[in-house]
């Protein structure tokens, strides 16, 4: 009885030292525990950076846009099905347009969903400042914006993040309809032994 009851409470055990982690404001990698993605598969330890969360700023118009309509879709649709841009946007320590600027993300965002609004993400990361100054992250996957948070995998990395994988976990911190201004917060996620033997 004892371990069928702790069988059903180390999902919650691990959310809350998840959270008691990312609240510590540690500089050094952590191990944390997750469910596994599949199903009956109990929790997986993963090392996380704190060092890797930014704010992602992303503008599709006004006199300024960072991101640029290529191509679009033959016909009208809901999901803007078949739209490319092309996007060149800030990576910042906080969600404020003035907060420090630590790197960029360039890449392409496709409408490839017919039913919702689900783009296909292509993006390299690339740090100028802090810890992994010189190095980068590059994002391949699904990014569906009406969920409260997005998870895309990480595929590699160059410099101190070389041969990272793992995933991001994207938040939508604001919007502002004016400029169609997205504010979203990233958090990275990597697993233990793909970043072991890399020193910050």
């Amino acid at each position: 009885m004892t371990r069928i009851k702790l069988l059903f409470l180390l999902p919650l055990l691990s959310h809350l030292l998840a959270f008691a982690v990312s609240a510590s404001g540690s500089d050094g990698p952590q191990d944390i525990l997750l469910p596994s993605p599949k199903p009956g598969q109990g929790l997986v330890k993963l090392s996380w950076f704190p060092a890797i969360r930014f704010f992602w700023h992303d503008t599709s118009g006004g006199p300024d846009p960072s991101a640029v309509l290529v191509a679009h879709g033959p016909t009208q649709s809901n999901t803007g099905f078949g739209m490319v841009r092309v996007f060149d946007d800030r990576l910042t320590i906080g969600p404020d347009r003035s907060s420090k600027l630590i790197g960029k993300s360039q890449g392409i965002y496709v409408s490839a969903d017919k039913e919702t609004v689900g783009l296909l993400m292509v993006m390299t990361l690339t740090f100028s400042d802090g810890d992994y100054a010189g190095s980068s992250l590059t994002v391949v996957g699904r990014n569906e914006i009406k969920l409260d948070v997005r998870e895309m995998p990480i595929i590699g990395g160059t410099g101190a993040l070389r041969f990272a994988e793992g995933f991001v976990r994207a938040h939508t911190h604001s919007y502002d309809p004016t400029f169609s201004y997205n504010v979203v917060v990233y958090n990275c996620y990597f697993k233990s032994n793909q970043l072991q033997n890399i020193s910050r």
